[in-house]
């Protein structure tokens, strides 16, 4: 009877102690990415930061997190592998094969706004203009922060002509990330232009 006792309560501690773990781990460890893309929880915080630091080194640090944490799928890994190796397709000039992977992409999951935004900058470089600038229409309803796809619109209409557009693309991008240095050399030449000056 004792005995049946102690193994009873030997077996009531480790379920104690186990409990114990398991809560400080809940505590203590981070937890893990479970909402990456433009849904992450962690993206509000990071674009007030963006906006308000005035250092130029932390802007670039903050900007490439959020750049992480766009180009991760919330919960496919292949999807996040997939990227990638459209990516290395477009780094490498193998514009059609990146195009490809990424409408695939789109097609698994048409809410992953980073696979929109990458098939854009692919369509731009191929002259594709209309096909680009309808997908960053996609990107910036799925994310309307996405400054990245906001300056590929400014890119569009300065292609096109269309100065003023152009202007109020990279206006917008420059109120999510001040930091973007070529969207601000842009826009001072571009409102130099409409205002009648050389650009």
């Amino acid at each position: 009877m004792i005995s049946a006792m102690r193994t009873r309560l030997a077996a009531m501690l480790l379920a104690i102690n186990v409990l114990a773990i398991i809560t400080l781990a809940i505590i203590i460890l981070p937890a893990p990415a479970l909402l990456a893309d433009q849904t992450d929880a962690r993206l509000p915080a990071l674009f007030t930061e963006l906006r308000t630091t005035t250092e130029a080194e932390k802007a670039k640090i903050v900007a490439a997190e959020i750049w992480q944490i766009w180009s991760e799928h919330s919960d496919n890994d292949r999807v996040s592998e997939s990227l990638k190796m459209g990516i290395a397709q477009m780094e490498a000039g193998r514009l059609r094969q990146a195009e490809q992977i990424f409408t695939t992409i789109i097609d698994t999951d048409p809410d992953f706004a980073e696979a929109w935004n990458k098939r854009a900058t692919v369509r731009f470089l191929r002259g594709d203009d209309a096909g680009s600038r309808s997908d960053i229409v996609r990107v910036i309803e799925l994310e309307p922060r996405h400054f990245g796809a906001l300056s590929g619109l400014g890119m569009i209409h300065m292609r096109a002509g269309d100065l003023q557009a152009a202007l109020q693309a990279f206006e917008a991008a420059l109120r999510v990330n001040p930091h973007l240095d070529q969207a601000v050399d842009l826009t001072a030449r571009l409102r130099k232009r409409l205002r009648g000056q050389t650009l």
